[in-house]
């Protein structure tokens, strides 16, 4: 055997990387960010759950298999997860070896980047990337994919503000059959609510033209590296090995290498794609000190079929084992019986992980292969050889533990066919379709009577998720065995109720939850009724749950005001301009916090968090962290703080470091300083701290209300009009923000300067308050602090604060060192008219006030919505928690309100015999009312909406449907919108801009918001324009910074383009009146020539702009006033479909209404819109937080916390996004109410797509439910799949609901807040 080399050899974007010994722990996204300098490639979750990451591995691979030819493969991967190592004999292909279109790289852009960009596709721009080079390697791969392929493609990827639809439009342009040829298009043709619109009336459906599009041509693409092929057999034979002081890297390229080395080192990780292993050293801070990567073992990457079966080598890839059985389907020669076992196999892998994860994860990571009925897996060692392990009760041994000897390999898996008598199924079912780990899966193999083929002869029925391990259902099989299948109903109810005996729950059982029953139960009819659905065997009832619900592409029509006729075709407001940025974030040269180049002498910065959510800190010892390399320089603590470790809004409650108490869990206790990001990540894992007095925390507002745990009365607020009469307790859980949870960027860079000034780079909405907060803890006036940033990786509210400790973490470093640090209820008469409300409000506030005080303030000023309410009595308290503090984020508590009063609305319906329509007609506000909080109403929107949706007929269709139908029921429900524009406060009603004009006549604009993808410097640019006359190719905006614009307001509450516009807005007038004398003079000279004769006579070209707005007032104590300026009025009409059986559910067609006055930019706009609207559906039908009884937050990043996906969007199927002007609305230059979009505007009407579920007709007696529990249960505002299958009035949720009561003394295993 030769000796292993350690040389690793790869290219990236056609260079040659040669790296001797390289890190066996390192991934390739750091090699190409730190090594490369390659940032376009974005780190976000690091667990492969968001795609920012994505790169295409292509790799030319020898036949294993007879039969089978060398190709070329393209893989889309997360660079997160992929092994440095792994990358020996591959081409890398990242963003910036595709095209350019920014930054200077001289290269075109690519068509995939063009049309990205100018379908406006991209908004924050930090997911853009990944999307991008997801779906350049399909295209790679399939120059024309179908539209099936290219929604399939994206399951791996999420995006935090598009809603992806404009994503979705820009590629389908390149699937087979479109001609992409703008109003021409041949996929203009679906229908849509829109189509009688007549462009004579002012009005436009299309956004992008895309008739100039670059073609796609696929021969210009860049050459597989030929070294590469032609050396081919030298790469793949080459065995490896790479060590460093903590780990060691082997590839063998032959079985008994394999063997040996299990033998030598039994505790070695077997790797694939690291998919497994990666999250485990990222989550659960596991380390490996040897790993084997097997992938490149003859043996185990063989697939061969003979006529009993297959074998498929452990190291296949998931979506190789997809292609394969797909191939076998199709073939004429198999026969038909033993296709059925390969159809469910394709099913479910459709529906494990992303695509990404697929392309390399296989059975070794997970050992999948334990799931597969009547499957065998083939082990070897060296000394005991040979051995075959059937799949069967016995495998598993506990919780991802098989009964594989340490010293085994799993050379391969023998799936066998399913005989002609045999039918095979699985199921899945999780709170998000796509991308998701399993609430249960499960699997069912029948065999019938031969000659009778209604009677079963024997069964096998698997469960995952109801235990530690895999359960085979021996009772649930017995119950089926001598039944006829075509029995139905009873047959169903005879083996759920050997279930509900064989699996009994507990609450306390991380892996079976009680709810999982009523998903396990509930997949036993949904194996009954697909087989029935094809005929095959028997039927059940009407056949409604036959499948499941299917994910129709989505399409979307758009509706918006044109630009008024003799506009300037040079001036650009009220046209849908691409977002300025648009084309430097698809081709990955726009730059983010993080992509910035190291500075000299960089330090890294890695917190230390708090393993207690309440309990006493005594001491730290940091001796081992210290010990562990020269290159930790220190451990910071709350001594080293020079200045205030305190900070806060109203109450100064926040700190820096923990002090004497921890008071959640994952408060900073300390924090690491090192020279390498690693190294400080793995010496923050040798500090150690010692508490005391650990106590039960707080977690729920249950819990704060019992203990009578709150915050100050200050901080509440109580608003009082007349008598109210009747009292509901409304408990709200609101929306934490913290690390991993929710907006894909989060990093921070301080710099100490000379002069003992410091430079703080951070990714917040809150630039003034960031440098305010970071001089207070340096102990600093804020003239020697500097807060800057160009662009921020999404907000939606959650960094206007919470951020800003991460930046005080870092700055400490910084001045510690010297260094730059990186740190990383309602009354109602028998008429239905509501004649007064009182409510209290309690909020999960946290552990500190934060700003939960103004959401308080917030929620009462919005709880009327458009409703008259009569006599009112609110009051809202702030209940303290040992849970992360919650912040602003998605509305700012407007959907927590909004919510609550339509959850009123609904049951006044059902009290009063009144249809939701009517009940909600009936209380609007009229022009001319006054709110409750003393602001005259304007009343919109509502006609339109209901003539767009065509609201009657469709009801009554809907009526119908639930009529026919026992497992599936559809609900429409539409919802208006009143939303009011602005803090509440006059002192926050301000903006500064700075406009600097050079003498080649080129301008650069500096203001005091934040760009976060909503539009802001492409809205802001379009209002130069105009004022300045000039095209917008000439004018800049760099970005913001307190050293240019000071004293700014966050940028936050749907008022930055409101306050900054003006400000810019007057600064350019300055420069233009300056001008005017040499326009008039020389009118013909053009404005180059004006701006250097002014010059010449000593005119000055800089203007600073300044904006504030009266009229706003209020009184905290009487919550009286005029806390906003304006209103955004709007509707939203939803149908949605629900699955009985599982709880699945798909929003059939949405059609939204929503005054945007004359918008400065439509597309921006629009897409806000969207992306609102698909948010809030993932706050109200996906995401749900989770905590430990210990208090720590346990949904943390995008895969459990669940994110929409493209596949949520799919779902939701927009048929009309429509931003329609209504009458009398300003004009776009026309302050003060006409500066563009309403970011937080769509969270609130989108939660309706959970509130379409609270109102459905009943169907049969059999499956008649009772949908989804109102307030009074504490469910009003979430409905998962999980939830509205429990809230099926059925004998599995009444099951259900007996087996959550939890024993005397019983710890539950999670708290869901909300409950």
């Amino acid at each position: 055997m030769a000796a292993a080399s350690s040389t690793l050899v790869f290219y990236v974007n056609q260079n040659k990387i040669v790296e001797p010994n390289p890190d066996p722990e390192e991934t390739l996204i750091s090699y190409l960010r730190r090594k490369l300098l390659l940032t376009g490639t974005k780190l976000a979750c690091g667990e492969g759950g968001c795609g920012a990451c994505t790169v295409m591995l292509s790799r030319y691979l020898r036949p294993v298999t007879s039969g089978c030819q060398p190709r070329i493969e393209n893989l889309a991967i997360n660079a997160c997860l992929a092994p440095l190592c792994s990358v020996h004999g591959a081409a890398v292909t990242t963003i910036e070896g595709i095209g350019g279109g920014g930054g200077g790289s001289g290269k075109a852009a690519h068509p995939i980047q063009e049309r990205l960009a100018v379908c406006h596709g991209s908004q924050c721009g930090f997911c853009t990337p990944g999307m991008v080079m997801t779906a350049y390697a399909l295209l790679r791969n399939h120059p024309q994919p179908t539209e099936r392929q290219i929604d399939d493609s994206l399951q791996g990827n999420l995006c935090r503000c598009t809603g992806y639809r404009p994503i979705l439009q820009g590629l389908r342009t390149f699937a087979s059959g479109c001609c992409g040829q703008g109003r021409n298009c041949c996929r203009q043709g679906r229908p849509a609510a829109t189509d009688s619109v007549n462009e004579e009336d002012g009005l436009s459906t299309q956004l992008t033209d895309t008739a100039s599009f670059l073609p796609y041509d696929p021969s210009q693409e860049p050459i597989f590296p030929s070294e590469l092929q032609l050396e081919a057999d030298k790469f793949d034979s080459e065995s490896l090995i790479f060590q460093s002081a903590f780990a060691t890297w082997h590839r063998p390229t032959s079985l008994e290498e394999l063997l040996k080395l299990k033998q030598d080192h039994p505790d070695a990780k077997i790797i694939n794609g690291n998919t497994e292993v990666g999250v485990e050293v990222k989550s659960k801070k596991s380390t490996h000190g040897c790993l084997i990567y097997a992938s490149h073992v003859d043996e185990l990457r063989k697939f061969d079929v003979d006529e009993t079966g297959i074998d498929i080598g452990a190291a296949v890839t998931l979506t190789e084992l997809a292609d394969r059985f797909k191939e076998l389907i199709t073939d004429d020669k198999l026969a038909e019986h033993k296709k059925r076992g390969l159809r469910a196999y394709v099913e479910m892998l459709h529906w494990f992980s992303g695509q990404q994860i697929r392309n390399v994860a296989s059975h070794f990571g997970s050992e999948s292969a334990a799931h597969e009925l009547g499957a065998v897996l083939t082990f070897a060692s060296l000394k005991g050889g040979i051995r075959q392990v059937a799949i069967d009760a016995n495998f598993f041994v506990g919780y991802r533990c098989t009964s594989a000897r340490p010293d085994e390999a799993l050379l391969s898996i023998r799936l066998p066919f399913c005989g002609r008598r045999e039918f095979q199924f699985g199921f899945k079912q999780a709170r998000r379709r796509e991308d998701d780990i399993a609430i249960v899966n499960a699997g069912m193999l029948v065999r019938f009577s031969d000659g009778d083929f209604d009677l079963v002869e024997s069964a096998t029925v698997c469960f995952g998720g109801v235990a530690p391990v895999t359960r085979v259902a021996t009772g649930a099989a017995e119950a089926l065995i001598g039944r006829r299948w075509s029995e139905g109903r009873r047959l169903v109810e005879a083996v759920a109720a050997r279930l509900d005996a064989e699996f009994p729950l507990s609450t306390a059982s991380p892996c079976a939850p009680p709810s999982s029953s009523a998903f396990y139960i509930g997949s036993v009819p949904n194996f009954a009724a697909a087989e029935g659905s094809h005929g095959k065997v028997g039927e059940v009832d009407d056949g409604s749950g036959a499948e499941r619900l299917p994910l129709r592409p989505s399409w979307g029509s758009l509706l918006f005001e044109r630009t008024p006729p003799g506009q300037l075709e040079k001036d650009p407001v009220g046209r849908p301009v691409p977002h300025a940025s648009g084309t430097g974030q698809a081709s990955g040269s726009a730059q983010f916090l993080d992509d910035l180049p190291p500075s000299l002498g960089e330090v890294f910065v890695y917190p230390v968090f708090s393993r207690h959510a309440a309990a006493r800190l005594v001491s730290i010892d940091a001796s081992a962290a210290l010990a562990l390399d020269p290159g930790v320089l220190g451990v910071l603590d709350r001594r080293d703080v020079p200045g205030n470790n305190e900070y806060g809004i109203d109450l100064s409650d926040d700190r820096i470091f923990a002090d004497a108490e921890v008071r959640f869990h994952g408060e900073t206790v300390a924090a690491v300083v090192a020279t390498d990001r690693e190294l400080a990540r793995r010496a923050s894992h040798l500090v150690r701290v010692e508490y005391a007095d650990i106590r039960k925390p707080i977690v729920t507002i249950s819990d704060a209300i019992r203990e009578g745990s709150y915050f100050p009365e200050k901080l509440c607020r109580w608003l009082r009009r007349g008598g109210a009469m009747w009292i509901v307790l409304w408990l709200s859980e609101r929306r934490t923000w913290w690390r991993e949870k929710s907006a894909l960027e989060d990093s921070c860079l301080v710099v100490p300067r000379d002069g003992g000034e410091f430079e703080v780079l951070s990714s917040t909405q809150n630039l003034s308050s960031t440098q305010s907060i970071v001089a207070g803890a340096l102990g600093l006036p804020r003239n020697r602090v500097v807060a800057r940033i160009k662009r921020i990786g999404g907000g939606f509210g959650g960094k206007e604060y919470r951020s800003i400790g991460t930046a005080a973490v870092a700055a400490v470093a910084a001045y510690r060192f010297g260094r730059p640090a990186r740190c990383l209820q309602g009354w109602v008469n028998k008429e239905g008219l509501v004649v007064g409300l009182k409510a209290d409000c309690y909020l999960n506030a946290g552990y500190s006030a934060d700003i939960s005080c103004s959401v308080c303030e917030y929620i009462i000023l919005r709880m009327a919505n458009c409703y008259n309410l009569g006599a009112v009595d609110i009051r809202c308290r702030l209940c303290r928690t040992n849970t992360p503090s919650n912040t602003a984020f998605r509305g700012f508590g407007a959907p927590q309100a909004m919510i609550g009063i339509e959850t009123i609305m609904s049951r006044l319906a059902s009290a009063s015999g009144l249809t939701d329509r009517a009940i909600r007609e009936l209380n609007f506000f009229r022009n001319g009312d006054v709110s409750i909080y003393g602001h005259a109403y304007e009343d919109r929107c509502w006609e339109e909406c209901l003539a767009l949706a065509d609201y009657e007929a469709r009801k009554a269709e809907v009526d119908r449907f639930n009529s026919s139908q026992s497992y599936r029921k559809r609900g429409l429900h539409i919802t208006p919108l009143c939303y009011g524009i602005g803090f509440g406060r006059s002192f926050l009603q301000q903006a500064g801009a700075l406009v600097n004009v050079y003498l080649d006549g080129s301008v650069l604009i500096t203001h005091g918001g934040v760009e976060m993808g909503q539009g802001l410097h492409t809205k802001l640019l379009q209002v130069a324009a105009r004022v300045l006359d000039l095209p917008i190719e000439r004018l800049y905006i760099s970005e913001t910074a307190t050293d240019k614009v000071p004293n700014t307001v966050s940028s936050a509450a749907s008022m930055t383009t409101d306050l900054n516009a003006p400000a810019v807005m007057s600064a350019c007038q300055q420069i233009r009146d300056r001008l005017l004398p040499y326009m008039h003079s020389e009118p013909k000279a053009g404005w180059d020539s004006w701006v250097n004769a002014a010059y010449m006579d000593g005119v000055s070209l800089s203007a600073a702009g300044f904006y504030h707005g009266a009229g706003i007032h209020m009184d905290a104590a009487t919550m009286q006033g005029r806390p906003y300026n304006y209103y955004t009025f709007g509707a939203a009409c939803s149908e949605v479909e629900i699955d009985l059986l599982t709880g699945d559910h798909v929003t059939r067609r949405s059609d939204i209404v929503m005054d945007l006055g004359a918008s400065l930019n439509p597309a921006v706009d629009i897409g806000q819109i969207e992306g609102a609207f698909v948010q809030g559906m993932g706050l109200y039908t996906l995401e749900e937080q989770r905590f430990s009884p210990a208090g720590e937050l346990l949904t943390k990043g995008p895969a459990p916390t669940r994110f929409p996906d493209s596949a949520t969007s799919r779902k939701s199927s927009t048929c009309s996004c429509c931003a329609a002007a209504c009458a009398n609305s300003p004009g776009p230059c026309t302050p003060p109410r006409a500066w563009g979009s309403r970011p937080s505007v769509w969270p609130p009407p989108s939660s309706w797509r959970s509130g379409t579920l609270w109102r459905q007709p009943g169907g049969s007696t059999r499956a008649k439910t009772a949908m989804l529990a109102g307030p009074g249960s504490g469910s009003m505002h979430r409905a998962t799949s999980e939830r509205i299958r429990l809230g099926c009035a059925d004998d599995i949720a009444v099951r259900h609901a007996k087996c959550s009561v939890l024993p005397e003394n019983a710890v539950p295993w999670e708290l869901k807040l909300g409950h």
